[in-house]
């Protein structure tokens, strides 16, 4: 991916499958995740309703991209801390994110032009989930 600012920019339909593998729930989002611009960078904003066993109720999410270079973005979460780099391409990307007790193993692939997906599997002392979004314009 030459530019990865320009193809993230503005509204991507969201769908995610959850799976708490540890206590034997699942769940969905369904939603929307949009791109806006931020300074060079670009603000990330996902919103819609999840559904996690016996629990229904509106969700979302802020992170900020910033973009070092094209073809890469640096992924940060609300409060400004780091959490992993991202590439889109046809191979997996992999990510690893630290933040004891768990630990965050993602991976991210560019499934067609219009359409990405990310696999985040979280795992501590208390859980085991296992999260797959998927980004269609």
């Amino acid at each position: 991916m030459t530019d990865l600012r320009a193809f993230l920019s503005g509204r991507w339909d969201l769908t995610r499958r959850i799976r708490d593998r540890r206590g034997g729930v699942t769940g969905s989002f369904q939603g929307h995740a949009t791109f806006s611009p931020a300074g060079r960078g670009l603000e990330y904003l996902e919103q819609g309703e999840m559904k996690l066993g016996q629990m229904e109720g509106h969700a979302f999410r802020r992170y900020r991209y910033d973009f070092p270079e094209s073809g890469r973005a640096e992924v940060f979460f609300e409060d400004g801390r780091y959490f992993h780099d991202l590439r889109l391409g046809p191979a997996a990307w992999r990510v690893r994110h630290e933040c004891p007790p768990d630990l965050y193993l993602g991976r991210f692939y560019l499934v067609e032009p219009q359409a990405w997906k990310a696999i985040w599997l979280v795992q501590g002392s208390r859980k085991l989930h296992l999260l797959e979004s998927h980004y269609r314009r």
